[in-house]
């Protein structure tokens, strides 16, 4: 009896094997429905990136089209399709501007956002978000996205440029600063930088003369920012530096008229004399037809006192000038001021028949001033007609038979002019 049981028992675990076999070859498909499926698969794939295909080609003809409404449907199928990372560079700057064209500045920041997404670095896309947070008035976030172009692309002056505008009217001086020194570093000899970045300091309360010192001690082959500092130190009345940088400059770069011109006005204004002779006679053979440098050297030496030298450089500037109006009108200054110091020399302290002879020469360059458009010679000229030249009386006491007068005495000896008796 014991002996059956065992025998039942394993008849009925073989039965149980034998079903649980062939169940599991009823549930299993076979090999060619697997190849079927995995067919099926494929063509799923096939059919979608042909639908994302026609979705990005109808949105980019739409937009296009300016049909911007039509161009959103597709660009939206597209994405809805799982092609916006595929695609991401055909679809979101035109899916963004897209929505901006409607109005609609939220979804066209969430286009270019869902674009930076996939690509971070994108400019395009940067700069059209920065332009819509700057049409939403949200300053902040477009200064931010500035900042995010420059880190992309450190020499995209356009961009530094809108960030400098942005920190400056925010009146962020420190970060406008750091821009501007980037600013440099790309373009180094930006004269509008160079100027914003000195006005920068000035606006935050700082001294810019260690910016503008160090810039030209490590570029001394810059002649302006040398320039520029001697400026500085001008305006701080550090005439004494001022005058050593400015001969450096010149030493180093010899053909730089804005030096030997800086260091000239400022000799002149201090009144050290010899110091801007020196600078413009520089200056004049730089270029030997300077009437303007002639004039100057002739009001430096007039004020030196040395009316020799004054005359023979008004008379260059006379010929260099094509016979200027303002050069008669510096030359005619030379005579009037000879004129008034040897009048003032005297123990009377009046004027004589030769200082009168040589203000008649002055009134006659003033007069020639006038003549020819100068028209500041005209006061000039009509105060001493009134009151200095010759009169009828005073040729009425000279020699009847002289024509032809030359001032005479010590004090006119170095004149070689004559006038004419009227």
């Amino acid at each position: 009896m014991k002996n059956k049981s065992i025998v039942f028992e394993k008849f009925l675990a073989a039965l149980m094997f034998a079903s649980l076999v062939v169940s599991t070859q009823v549930c299993a498909p076979p090999p060619q429905a697997e190849a079927e499926k995995k067919t099926l698969s494929e063509a799923g794939k096939k059919k979608r990136e042909r639908d994302c295909l026609i979705a990005l080609s109808n949105g980019w003809e739409y937009y296009k089209n300016r049909e911007y409404e039509s161009s959103i449907r597709n660009y939206k199928r597209l994405v809805d399709l799982g092609c916006g990372e595929e695609y991401a560079t055909e679809v979101y700057l035109y899916f963004g501007r897209a929505y901006n064209e409607l109005g609609n500045l939220d979804s066209a920041v969430w286009a270019f956002q869902q674009g930076l997404r996939y690509l971070p670095e994108d400019k395009n896309l940067l700069e059209n978000i920065a332009y819509i947070m700057h049409k939403r008035g949200d300053t902040e976030r477009e200064i931010n996205y500035y900042y995010r172009l420059v880190e992309v692309g450190p020499e995209n002056t356009a961009a530094l440029s809108s960030l400098a505008d942005l920190l400056k009217g925010e009146e962020r001086y420190d970060d406008l600063i750091d821009i501007l020194n980037r600013w440099l570093a790309v373009e180094p000899e930006n004269a509008r930088v160079q100027s914003e970045l000195i006005q920068t300091f000035t606006a935050a309360g700082k001294d810019p003369l260690q910016f503008i010192r160090d810039r030209w001690k490590n570029n001394p082959g810059n002649a302006q920012w040398g320039i520029d500092y001697a400026r500085k130190l001008i305006e701080n009345m550090d005439y004494a530096l001022a005058y050593r940088e400015l001969e450096k400059v010149i030493e180093l770069h010899p053909g730089s008229k804005e030096a030997h011109h800086v260091l000239a006005d400022a000799a002149m204004d201090e009144g050290d004399m010899d110091r801007a002779i020196a600078a413009l006679l520089g200056l004049f053979e730089l270029n030997r037809t300077d009437a303007q440098a002639a004039q100057d050297l002739s009001q430096a030496y007039l004020r030196k006192g040395d009316f020799a030298a004054a005359l023979e450089w008004a008379e260059t500037g006379v010929r260099t000038s094509n016979q200027s109006g303002v050069a008669y009108y510096t030359r005619a200054n030379v005579y009037y001021t000879a004129a008034e110091e040897c009048a003032a020399d005297r123990d009377s302290g009046v004027s004589n028949f030769q200082d009168k002879l040589v203000y008649l020469m002055a009134y006659e360059d003033y007069s020639a001033a006038v003549a020819k458009g100068f028209g500041r010679g005209r006061t000039r000229a009509d105060f001493l007609e009134k009151n200095l030249i010759p009169t009828k009386g005073d040729w009425f006491l000279q020699q009847a038979d002289i024509r032809v007068f030359k001032p005479q005495g010590n004090c006119h000896s170095w004149i070689t002019r004559t006038v004419n008796r009227p």
